[in-house]
């Protein structure tokens, strides 16, 4: 049997190796660096853009949140949900935001858990105790009682075991106003009307009586009322920031597309656009993407009759 200082000894010299050569995992730890070391991927990808025909929008922050959407459309429950709103003929958003993935600058390693998340929102609206399937003229609705309801679920998946853990619902959101003609309410995540049809030439208001900033940010598609079904487009790379208020923004601009981005409507302001052709404009609002804010406004050639 060795000596105890001999022991004693061996453990040092290793300890002392250890820590020289930083293997230990605190000497590790005390030399990461979080904000250097890992950075996280960020691919938005949008999987589903909106028709006026299929009103769903579906995206992910990135590819394995992805999985997260496949996961929870092969559950039952989710199914159950889709259907029943697909029956209200809401407007229904599908966003995948969970979980984040890191990167590893060192090895380039791509670091994520295995908790997903996808938020499912439907939105949908009555005029008059009828339900608002079809965009109208603003004047058609104009002081008649507009309810907006909102259902929204958290779907929480095991992204690496493929299945959906938990399926958790929020009280449901109703607002009551009175529809004002040419004006378009941003509540609290939701634009009331959902949906309006315009002449060409005609200004469309977004105003903000909510607590909560907003912006109105998507395409329009100078397209005709023939193509307007299949209309899709919706978000663009550069959108509000900071220096952006209430200024319009037409980034990546073409002939038939134009970027539309209003900055921030802060509460209690509004913002105007004037829509000189025909065309679609699909929109959201980016700050309460993922609770399903977005509306369309679709503009013919002459005003629609009121």
């Amino acid at each position: 049997m060795l000596p105890l200082f001999v022991v004693t000894g061996a453990f040092l010299v290793i300890g002392a190796v250890l820590i020289g050569t930083g293997i230990l995992p605190e000497e590790r730890a005390r030399e990461f660096r979080s904000l250097t070391d890992v950075s996280i991927a960020s691919d938005m990808k949008v999987i589903k853009e909106p028709t006026l025909d299929d009103n769903i929008f579906i995206y992910a922050v990135n590819d394995v949140a992805q999985r997260g959407i496949d996961i929870a459309q092969g559950d039952a429950r989710v199914k159950q949900i889709l259907d029943e709103s697909k029956a209200k003929e809401a407007t229904v958003t599908i966003a995948a935001v969970q979980p984040t993935v890191m990167t590893d600058r060192q090895s380039g390693k791509l670091l994520h858990s295995s908790a997903g998340q996808v938020i499912i929102t439907a939105n949908w609206q009555l005029v008059e105790g009828s339900l608002y399937s079809e965009p109208k003229n603003p004047t058609q609705i104009a002081n008649k009682k507009v309810e907006s309801h909102q259902q929204i679920w958290n779907i929480l998946v095991d992204v690496d075991k493929g299945q959906v853990t938990q399926v958790a619902q929020q009280a449901d959101r109703v607002i009551t106003d009175t529809a004002r003609s040419n004006v378009v309410r941003s509540d609290v995540n939701m634009f009331v009307p959902k949906a309006v049809l315009i002449g060409a030439g005609s200004e469309i208001s977004w105003s903000n009586p909510s607590n909560l900033p907003h912006n109105v940010v998507g395409s329009f598609n100078q397209t005709t009322a023939l193509d307007a079904s299949s209309t899709t487009a919706m978000i663009f790379e550069n959108t509000t920031d900071s220096n952006n208020n209430n200024n319009n923004n037409t980034n990546l601009e073409t002939e038939e597309v134009i970027a539309i981005d209003s900055g921030f409507i802060e509460p209690n302001a509004s913002w105007q656009y004037r829509f000189d052709k025909e065309g679609v404009f699909n929109y959201l609002c980016t700050i309460h993407a993922e609770e399903g804010m977005r509306g369309t406004v679709i503009v013919t050639r002459s005003s629609p009759s009121s």
